[in-house]
């Protein structure tokens, strides 16, 4: 028998009242047979999440070790379907492995929260993410995510309409799809068959640089043909940002980058008296791909939809993967990060008096810190590995924001945010 996620923090994605109806992207097939195959393979996973669920619902907290669970489940997530973690010991070191099964989820910034958390309990000189099987979910939580595993500025994916006179008139309707308006409009005189590309809501660029890099050590996603909609996008932004190397057990991920809506979601939006919009017979509905995406950085403009994001490396599955938890496909992770330098950026603020502020920065092969305070430059300097303490003047009035940001030789490779 088939169990959804019953959790608060799941998202119906039949529902067009949900109001993250027209942010998702998602294979609801792949999600379906993911979650048959926990509760006929894996019943004991099932359990722990049911746990947390009822833990949560009581307490209303997301830190499973507050919640009133049994001691020996702290290390267990908050989003316990979604998120698993562990440490792995390979013939390197012992690396961190977290495996997103879905993005599925009702809070994006929540989810987020969850991954800081725990890349904070895993080993820091080397992470794996695994989201092989991933369907997709919240495009939100996908693309705020990567913010956390680089020091660079993240740029959403771009998303496209198609050029229709109804694309045109739901530009037109709604203030959160205007800025696609102008160049639908346009396409009478352009005769392209895409819109321009824009990130998928307003402000998205500001929230996808709002927390910045939390975690400095070398990174590694594993990808395989079934991670799909968001997983798609997650990887194309991990590779257009260069956040580190993909291993893939398959050629490409599945290809199929888009936002999906169902036809419930727009009939809300398109009326039937105006628009030529009906109920399907005995309550059926399907999906659209409303919105196609397209890539940043140095693939700007080349269609994830179609083409997937074609690994760096493949690693062919083994009877040991099968058998002994990836085994091997882990190993193989291991050797590529274990070419990867390890940087550390931890900063603290010791004393804040008379307009200044005294701060520590621990750092780990760094040359070089610039400091910035409410993003304008203030101090650089060079440094060695261990501590570095400095004075930074401080306006009195308000809250600000110290971003470290670390050097070795020329190149941006840490970053760090605190508000001081």
């Amino acid at each position: 028998m088939f169990e959804p996620d019953l959790s608060v923090t799941a998202v119906d994605s039949n529902s067009a009242e949900n109001h993250l109806a027209r942010t998702l992207g998602i294979d609801v097939q792949t999600e379906n047979i993911r979650r048959t195959r926990k509760i006929l393979f894996a019943p004991e996973e099932m359990e722990i999440e049911r746990q947390v669920n009822t833990a949560f619902q009581a307490s209303g907290d997301l830190e499973p070790g507050d919640a009133g669970l049994d001691p020996s489940m702290v290390g267990v997530s908050a989003f316990p379907d979604k998120l698993q973690f562990r440490s792995v010991s390979t013939s390197h070191r012992e690396f961190g492995y977290m495996r997103i099964q879905s993005f599925n989820v009702d809070d994006a910034d929540g989810f987020v929260s969850e991954v800081v958390r725990i890349a904070g309990l895993l080993p820091q000189n080397g992470l794996i993410i695994d989201v092989r099987g991933n369907g997709g979910g919240n495009i939100l939580a996908g693309e705020r995510l990567l913010q956390l595993f680089t020091p660079r500025k993240i740029d959403p994916e771009r998303l496209h309409f198609i050029n229709t006179p109804l694309t045109l008139e739901l530009c037109r309707r709604f203030s959160d799809l205007e800025v696609w308006r102008e160049s639908i409009a346009q396409a009478v005189e352009t005769a392209t068959a895409f819109s321009d590309g824009f990130p998928i809501v307003p402000d998205e660029d500001e929230n996808c640089n709002r927390i910045g890099q939390r975690y400095h050590g070398p990174v590694l996603l594993i990808t395989n043909g079934l991670c799909y909609s968001t997983t798609d996008i997650f990887a194309a932004g991990w590779q257009d940002h260069a956040i580190g190397p993909i291993l893939g057990v398959d050629g490409n991920t599945g290809a199929g980058g888009a936002n999906v809506w169902t036809h419930d979601l727009l009939l809300q939006l398109l009326p039937e008296e105006n628009f030529p919009m009906q109920p399907l017979p005995k309550g059926a509905s399907f999906r659209v791909a409303i919105r196609r995406t397209s890539r940043v950085g140095e693939r700007s403009g080349d269609p994830l939809e179609d083409l997937g994001v074609v690994p760096d490396e493949i690693h062919r599955m083994t009877r040991n993967d099968l058998l002994n938890r990836n085994k091997d496909l882990i190993e193989h992770a291991a050797t590529m990060l274990a070419d990867l330098p390890v940087y550390a950026l931890a900063v603290e603020v010791l004393t804040l008096r008379n307009r200044t502020a005294r701060v520590s920065a621990t750092t780990e092969n760094i040359s070089r810190l610039d400091a910035y305070l409410d993003d304008r430059p203030r101090l650089t300097f060079d440094v060695e590995d261990n501590v570095t303490e400095f004075e930074l003047p401080v306006p009195l009035s308000g809250e600000h924001v110290l971003e470290l940001r670390g050097f070795d030789g020329d190149q941006l490779v840490a970053s760090k945010r605190i508000e001081v």
